[in-house]
């Protein structure tokens, strides 16, 4: 089959671009011709990788983009007879897939925040409820979105819903003995994910703040709250905690840090944690999102509330001065992926 994926993509970060590339690799593997049409990028783009023009100016940058892919995706599934028409995010990528004329088969991926946070605005609501009835397949990646977008658009969806765990590739992602080098020989704990409010960064810095134990955290990422989150860090005279920049790389990262970090306020299905664990880390994640469903608590994962500082804190503290317990935890997570989380399901090419 011929296939267009729409949406984010590497070297774009985060979930969905990831998502996105695992998705693009399967299906070559299976012999289906694959191609891309995403936003504009500044590194140079392979010839199946189409990037659609924006203007980058607040407000205007988002319909600049659904007029500029509307067109191009008019003309790629034309000159490629595509099949499949494959949205990664309700909205823009939704949209513009199923505002296409063409007998292709529209299908989207709801990944999290398209879900749990883009109904909440009255203006989108609507819009939202058009692109999901409107599309003919609803890949989940957990079953609390599917639940969300019940809600909104009714049990008519659900004779065309699919639930599509994320997975991750253990291969890239797998445990490597060497650790982060650093002068005061104390464990890292480490977060990787975009600098937004919805990721409880400010629970987490809370909880360095209060911490009972030394260690190193390291924050990855980029985002609108970087800037208030290196002033508390500044104000509260945090030691030993970083913000790194972003990183492409978690592959190299992930391997050697002693725990990893999700105190995330909401998510749909956390790659990263798939990631980590994958990488025999232990991780401890609030409780949201699909997280409860992927971790049994102290075994391969530890769950803590969310915007709970003193219940985070003492989660880390536990870990950090306790290795042995932290390696028990790694090990037990890595099977998990293995067993369960390591073959990714893509209903229409089974």
């Amino acid at each position: 089959m011929n296939i267009c994926i729409v949406g984010q993509y590497p070297p774009q970060v985060g979930g969905v671009s990831t998502y996105a590339k695992q998705l693009e690799e399967k299906l070559s593997e299976e012999g289906h011709n694959v191609y891309i049409l995403t936003y504009k990028q500044d590194a140079q783009v392979s010839d199946n990788v189409y990037v659609a023009k924006s203007l980058n100016i607040p407000i205007i940058r988002g319909f600049s983009f659904i007029i500029s892919s509307y067109f191009m995706l008019n003309k790629i599934v034309k000159k490629h007879d595509i099949d499949i028409i494959h949205a990664n995010y309700i909205l823009p990528p939704g949209l513009v897939s199923v505002l296409n004329k063409s007998n292709a088969k529209k299908i989207i991926t709801i990944h999290g925040s398209d879900i749990n946070i883009l109904p909440n605005n009255k203006i989108l609501r609507p819009i939202l409820k058009f692109i999901l009835n409107k599309a003919d397949a609803l890949y989940f990646v957990s079953e609390k979105l599917e639940e969300k977008a019940i809600n909104l658009c009714g049990e008519n969806i659900t004779k065309k819903s699919f639930i599509t765990p994320n997975t991750v590739n253990t291969n890239k992602f797998k445990p490597k003995h060497e650790k982060t080098s650093n002068k005061n020989n104390i464990p890292t704990v480490t977060f990787i994910g975009n600098l937004v409010e919805q990721k409880g960064l400010q629970y987490l810095l809370e909880a360095k703040k209060i911490s009972n134990t030394k260690y190193n955290l390291q924050i990855y990422g980029d985002g609108p709250q970087k800037e208030l989150l290196q002033k508390y860090i500044e104000t509260n005279n945090l030691k030993n905690t970083k913000l790194m920049g972003k990183t492409r790389e978690p592959e190299k990262i992930i391997p050697k840090t002693d725990i990893m970090v999700l105190p995330s306020l909401s998510e749909g299905a956390s790659i990263v944690a798939l990631e980590s664990m994958s990488c025999a880390k232990a991780l401890i994640a609030t409780d949201t999102g699909n997280i409860s469903n992927i971790i049994t608590d102290n075994v391969d994962g530890i769950i803590v509330p969310t915007k709970n500082p003193k219940a985070l804190s003492e989660a880390i503290d536990k870990l950090v001065t306790n290795e042995q317990e932290r390696e028990k935890i790694g090990q037990n997570a890595r099977k998990l992926i293995v067993n369960k989380y390591s073959k990714m399901n893509i209903p229409y090419s089974n």
